[in-house]
């Protein structure tokens, strides 16, 4: 019987990139090896490499895995709206899930600040990063011309927002301010 892709190959690839997850969390990328992972995950270091060949793709899919945990979060958030849903409320609906408001959610962001800012110096990871962060600029300025706000300038309005929620999400993942703050502000449009 031939291996290839599919759900278990999957769910495997989901198991061990939570397992890279966690070290990072508790290690930081120093710590992201085939053998820490594989002791996270109580697998072989060999399994590891057999389904992340180097440590780039380790560290790949570890972004990947935060990236695709933070977009079910706001697929989560949205789905709790109604029929009667508004650009406007779908715009509160992303940006609200962008905030960590649990220490898994703030574990979940912090692992993701440590893989940005090593993504910075990989080209590959870097792309990856824009394109995910262009989706999203352009998710929400296609909200906000569909609620009749900023026209030509949905587009500024949308990164001001971003880097807005990004900030606040910085700043109660460090403690700074609290999520409850944090969603106060947003709540109140100082946000969008």
């Amino acid at each position: 019987m031939a291996r290839g892709r599919g759900a278990s190959y999957d769910a495997q690839v989901a198991d061990l990139a939570d397992a890279a997850v966690r070290v990072v969390e508790r290690d930081g990328l120093p710590g992201l090896t085939f053998r820490m992972v594989a002791a996270e995950a109580g697998v072989s270091p060999g399994r590891v490499q057999h389904y992340f060949h180097t440590r780039k793709a380790l560290i790949s899919a570890t972004f990947r895995r935060v990236r695709e945990l933070t977009q079910a979060r706001v697929e989560r958030e949205l789905s709790q709206q109604d029929a009667a849903t508004t650009p406007h409320d779908i715009i509160f609906a992303t940006l609200r899930a962008m905030i960590p408001t649990t220490e898994t959610q703030v574990s979940l962001f912090r692992v993701g600040q440590i893989v940005e800012l090593h993504a910075g110096a990989d080209s590959e990871l870097s792309t990856e990063l824009r394109e995910g962060r262009t989706a999203l600029v352009d998710f929400i300025a296609h909200q906000l011309m569909l609620a009749g706000r900023a026209g030509a300038g949905a587009r500024s309005e949308a990164i001001r927002t971003v880097a807005t929620v990004e900030g606040l999400a910085s700043l109660t993942a460090t403690g700074t301010i609290s999520a409850a703050e944090a969603l106060r502000l947003l709540e109140r449009g100082e946000c969008a």
